[in-house]
């Protein structure tokens, strides 16, 4: 398929986006409203977790300041180089070249058992609604095991996700592939752990005394029962065109979208 006969979607309203839409054309490649396409560039955080969650069969181009997406003036200074890379015909998973890297991307459904079934692409988690209110929590892990403890709140993120609020907390930056972080936020004992778990994982409240609520990528859903499991589990999987050698450009990120 020859450049002209490609074509690529941006999502995404503001100046930031059209200034891609130049970039794109620029290259000798269409572009066009939405998909189908043959891959979709999505500009910002909202356009980011609509484009994801929606697993669209197409390559996903993140643009923010998350870690595993591309900074404006860095994918434009790259343009030709990731367009290459929606025509790759390896795996899809981190090879990363010339700064630019085809990676698969978790998509959570979030079941709370009260509410509607819910989409996440970075992270989920239970928090006391009052700040540093302290709550008693458990996680239960695929292979049956269980552990609980006393914090503020958990969260699980997915390897987007992990650089934000489950880092902030304690967590570790997991790389594309690498499964599910696990995070107590702001615990009680000075020796609970994090986890990394694959696939799926079951959290609950276990005391009654503090509300809880549920927040699913930054938003506030619901207000959890206590003793009602919260059913996070990967559902899709989407291709997606990120820089390559990421853990060196995370702390040169200054850009925010």
């Amino acid at each position: 398929m020859g450049e002209s006969e490609r074509r690529v979607a941006v999502a995404g309203d503001d100046e930031r986006a059209e200034t891609l839409r130049e970039a794109v054309r620029a290259a000798g490649v269409g572009v066009v409203g939405s998909p189908p396409a043959d891959a979709t560039l999505a500009v910002g955080d909202a356009a980011i977790r609509t484009v994801l969650s929606d697993a669209p069969p197409e390559p996903v181009i993140p643009v923010g300041g998350h870690r595993l997406a591309f900074g404006l003036d860095e994918i434009t200074d790259r343009i030709e180089r990731v367009l290459a890379a929606i025509r790759s015909d390896t795996d899809p998973t981190d090879h990363p070249s010339d700064g630019v890297a085809r990676v698969t991307h978790p998509v959570l459904a979030v079941a709370a058992g009260t509410g509607p079934v819910r989409r996440a692409v970075a992270d989920v988690a239970l928090v006391t609604a009052e700040p540093a209110r302290i709550s008693e929590f458990a996680v239960g892990f695929r292979r049956g095991h269980e552990e609980s403890f006393r914090a503020d709140g958990v969260v699980v993120a997915t390897p987007f996700g992990s650089d934000g609020y489950a880092n902030a907390a304690g967590g570790p930056v997991v790389e594309p592939n690498g499964g599910l972080a696990v995070v107590p936020v702001a615990p009680f004992s000075t020796r609970t752990d994090a986890w990394v778990a694959v696939e799926r994982v079951r959290l609950s409240v276990e005391r009654e005394t503090e509300p809880v609520s549920l927040v699913v990528d930054g938003i506030v859903r619901e207000t959890v029962d206590p003793r009602r499991p919260v059913e996070i589990e990967t559902v899709d999987r989407v291709d997606a065109i990120v820089p390559g050698a990421t853990g060196a450009r995370r702390a040169q990120r200054s850009e925010t979208l």
